[in-house]
């Protein structure tokens, strides 16, 4: 089979291929995949390193022999398995972060990539180095030295516009050394006089805002997919506004009056948050007793339409858990999706759905956000929402049909929500943030590009 690019495609590879330090701001499921491949390509590099999710590792050696034509490592196993696969490297390897990064939980296979002396690195999901005192940034911040980067994400900036700078240190650290530099020139930065005074970003500075996209126009391509899909359907958002049960409009009261209630003695405001977000999803997740409304509306809805292909979303494990144990005592069958699921059972269970032996997926939204096409679902069910917004951007697209023939389907999107509770407002306060970040996510479009 001869492979092909896309008109849009040929045009960022042909822009890309200009530069040997660049960014592929391309929505999620655009096909950045193929794209910088054909790049390396155009390059003639001879050892490429893949840096990625590990969840992702195998989707991309795969992409890798089919559009090069060449041999490539992925990266897993025990540190002597990883260690003998990294010594026969000549072409392409694709590595996860946590097997790069050192700490005391990862492999900290850095040294032994750089003895290697790679040609290229492709960085997928670059938001993950969004963070300067990460340990992922700090390890790959030991590679911009390697002669050719381009870095590869739909968000740049998941949650503040600021997040780009690690991005763009990594594609010229010369220009970017410094992140308070880089904060200063661009947002206003105020201390904050409280406690351990610290320094706050905030809003642009008049006129820096474009300076900005204008610089990103210049090393980024950004495609968005309603444009280069024109028959892209639109999402339906359904909100479900649930009232609280009587026990927990106590909990809630309690925990904003005394910041505790019955066994729980939150620490602090965030603690305190969380704990709340808790309740509204379900009291047992505290041992606390009560109804879930979110479950029992969840329930109702699988019995009424039990040939649906569903997704539901949340960011507590501990919620997906027990959901999936309830749902089993109502004779509900479901895959289920965490953090924890193996490489192989993911893929076991992905591929359960998508040829319609379940009906049902239960996902945490960290470990379903990258790597998953699930577009034989047709509704997407998110019990609670929370920042980054690019988290949740991602898990949404999980359901989109990226192909001609299933842009019929339905794609409807279902948030639960306590009515008149700091969970309603969440998700106002991520569609403003949403607003923000789009600054830097979808630049070409104040720019008129």
């Amino acid at each position: 089979m001869t492979l092909q690019l896309n008109p849009y495609q040929a045009e960022d590879v042909a822009f890309l291929s200009t530069k040997d330090a660049a960014c592929c701001f391309n929505q999620q499921r655009t096909g950045k995949t193929p794209t910088i491949l054909s790049v390396l390509k155009q390059k003639g590099t001879e050892k490429n390193l893949i840096v990625c999710p590990a969840s992702i590792i195998y989707q991309w050696k795969e992409e890798y022999e089919k559009w090069m034509n060449q041999p490539c490592v992925a990266i897993s196993g025990t540190l002597h398995q990883k260690k003998e696969l990294i010594s026969e490297w000549n072409s392409g390897l694709v590595i996860s972060y946590d097997s790069l990064k050192t700490t005391k939980r990862s492999d900290g296979l850095i040294d032994l990539i750089l003895s290697h002396k790679p040609d290229s690195i492709i960085l997928d999901e670059a938001h993950r180095i969004k963070n300067p005192k990460s340990a992922n940034f700090k390890s790959i911040k030991r590679l911009t030295n390697v002669p050719i980067r381009y870095a590869l994400t739909g968000t740049p900036s998941p949650n503040k516009a600021e997040e780009i700078w690690s991005i763009l240190h990594f594609i010229d650290k010369a220009q970017w050394p410094s992140y308070w530099n880089f904060a200063k020139e661009y947002f206003k930065v105020v201390r904050v006089p409280y406690g351990n005074q610290h320094l706050e970003i905030g809003n642009f500075k008049p006129g820096k805002k474009r300076q900005l996209q204008e610089y990103l126009n210049t090393i980024a391509t950004n495609r968005k997919r309603k444009d280069v899909m024109k028959w892209l359907p639109k999402k339906d958002y359904i909100r479900i506004k649930l009232p609280l049960t009587s026990q927990q409009t106590k909990y809630l009261k309690e925990l904003e009056m005394y910041f505790e209630t019955e066994h729980i003695i939150t620490q602090g405001i965030l603690d305190r948050l969380i704990r709340y977000r808790q309740i509204c999803l379900d009291p047992g997740l505290l041992n606390l007793k009560g109804k879930s409304p979110k479950t029992e509306w969840i329930i109702q809805y699988l019995k009424d339409y039990p040939e649906k292909p569903i997704i539901i979303f949340s960011k507590f494990t501990s919620y997906i858990k027990q959901l999936q144990m309830t749902l089993g005592l109502n004779k509900i069958e479901s895959g289920l999706i965490i953090g924890e699921t193996p490489i192989e059972k993911r893929k076991i269970t992905v591929d359960a759905f998508q040829k319609g032996k379940i009906n049902l997926l239960l996902i945490n939204i960290d470990a379903g956000k990258e790597g998953l096409t699930l577009d034989r679902a047709e509704v997407t069910i998110f019990t609670d929402k929370y920042p980054p917004i690019g988290d949740i951007e991602q898990a949404e697209d999980r359901f989109v049909s990226t192909s001609e023939d299933k842009a019929d389907k339905p794609h409807t999107i279902i948030e639960l929500c306590m009515k008149d509770t700091y969970d309603e407002q969440l998700y106002d306060l991520l569609e403003q943030r949403k607003s923000e970040t789009d600054v830097i996510n979808g630049f070409k479009k104040y720019l008129g590009g």
